[in-house]
């Protein structure tokens, strides 16, 4: 009500330009081009989509994962279709914090580093092994501590020298945004990552480093399809109704916004309504974006709240004709 009121109080430009003093940390553009960007996950999927991308725009490119071999595959593709040779691989364990600072001390100060790197295994709370959701927090969370804990003493080095913008970028997922029948362990190591984001972008701003949390829906990666394997009918039903995404325009997408500074970088439509609906007390840099969370807020909750009504009517459902059946 009283953001209603607000808007009838104050002219749209009134509005924009009291968001412009507002939105923080200010606006800044991460340039690519000479310098070193740092992706876990490398080897394939988003993690291969970045890294070739990133090189094309004249970066030099290290990246990590566990498989030597297919990290070593990687960087032949990444030199044949960026033309560069300055790619290094760093095989490790990302749950291995010892591993992870001997790799990021072998490959040098970082100027952006993306974490990647994730796993997923869906399944009903109840029927999931402990040791199954361990890892999954492992890898998610606890390997993504790992790498900004070993990165960032020289990443802070690296802005004081060269003047420019540094960035983190985290890949959390739709998942982490909106928790879904089946997702519950892996939703809860990729919402997990969000207050990460937020918190630490408080302690790094005045570093110049700028933190970027990237929310793509299901990618065409070989992690999906093994996903596809173990995911309950349920969730099927439910999550099967979003439309999926190729890892190279994934990886478009978050580069642009790592570019750009952004925060939050939604990869397609659904994500961008879904950062307006959960936009909360993120940061947020950008006077139009912060104008579309304020006039969008209510009218997105309204949506979100037709989401959460189809979700609980079709589980209802679901199990009312399964209880017929027995």
């Amino acid at each position: 009500m009283a953001a209603a009121l607000l808007l009838l109080l104050v002219p749209p430009v009134g509005l924009l330009a009291a968001l412009a003093f507002l939105a923080r940390p200010r606006g800044a553009r991460v340039p690519l081009k000479g310098r070193h960007v740092f992706i876990t996950g490398g080897s394939s999927g988003i993690g291969l989509a970045m890294a070739t991308a990133a090189a094309r725009e004249g970066a030099r490119v290290s990246i990590l994962a566990r498989n030597l071999a297919r990290l070593e595959e990687a960087r032949a593709a990444i030199q044949r279709d960026s033309g560069r040779s300055d790619v290094s691989v760093h095989a490790a364990d990302v749950r291995d914090a010892d591993a992870v600072a001997r790799a990021l001390e072998e490959a040098g100060p970082v100027d952006v580093l993306v974490c990647n790197h994730g796993v997923f295994v869906p399944q009903e709370l109840e029927k999931q092994d402990v040791e199954e959701i361990k890892w999954m927090v492992d890898i998610n969370l606890m390997g993504t501590f790992h790498l900004i804990k070993a990165a960032l003493p020289a990443m802070k080095t690296r802005t004081r020298e060269t003047r420019l913008p540094g960035s983190i970028a985290i890949m959390s997922s739709q998942a982490g945004q909106v928790g879904i029948y089946g997702y519950t362990a892996y939703s809860a190591s990729k919402f997990a990552l969000r207050g990460l984001g937020e918190a630490l972008q408080h302690e790094v701003i005045t570093d110049n480093i700028h933190v970027s949390l990237i929310f793509p829906p299901d990618t065409e990666t070989p992690g999906l399809e093994e996903e596809h394997k173990r995911r309950p009918e349920l969730t099927n039903i439910i999550a099967g109704s979003s439309g999926g995404m190729k890892a190279n325009d994934v990886a478009k997408k978050a580069l642009d916004g790592i570019k750009s500074g952004k925060f939050i970088i939604p990869c397609n439509f659904e994500g961008a309504m879904l950062a307006v609906a959960t936009a909360g007390l993120s940061p947020q840099s950008s006077p139009v974006m912060a104008f579309l969370e304020v006039i969008g807020a209510g009218l997105m909750r309204f949506a979100a709240l037709c989401f959460q009504w189809n979700w609980f009517s079709t589980i209802e459902g679901y199990y009312a004709k399964n209880k017929k059946r027995e």
